[in-house]
């Protein structure tokens, strides 16, 4: 029979039960939280602070995307100039073309 004990989490309160021979957590039990009320005004703020987040989040991966174009145009230039100045050499000997 496997020796199990209770251990309660000094941070957050959760009361986790573990099997001491095997070493596993055999179940856990989260704290009861009390959920405050949140007065109308404060949940506004809240939602309004939500929406200036998502906005600039979405404004920062529409400029990514604009400057995505751009770079990989700059790249693609780049190594096509590399390309023409380099002078043409034959493709390398593979072993199995021995």
């Amino acid at each position: 029979m496997s020796r199990s004990i209770t251990v309660t989490c000094p941070h957050c309160g959760t009361t986790l039960e573990i099997d001491v021979e095997a070493g596993v957590i055999l179940g856990h039990t989260p704290p009861k939280v009390e959920k405050k009320a949140m007065d109308f005004d404060e949940r506004l703020r809240l939602v309004e602070a939500e929406k200036k987040r998502a906005a600039d989040r979405m404004a920062e991966a529409m400029r990514a995307e604009k400057a995505k174009g751009r770079i990989l145009e700059d790249r693609f230039q780049k190594l096509l100039d590399e390309a023409k100045d380099a002078p043409d050499e034959p493709p390398p000997i593979k072993d199995i073309d021995l």
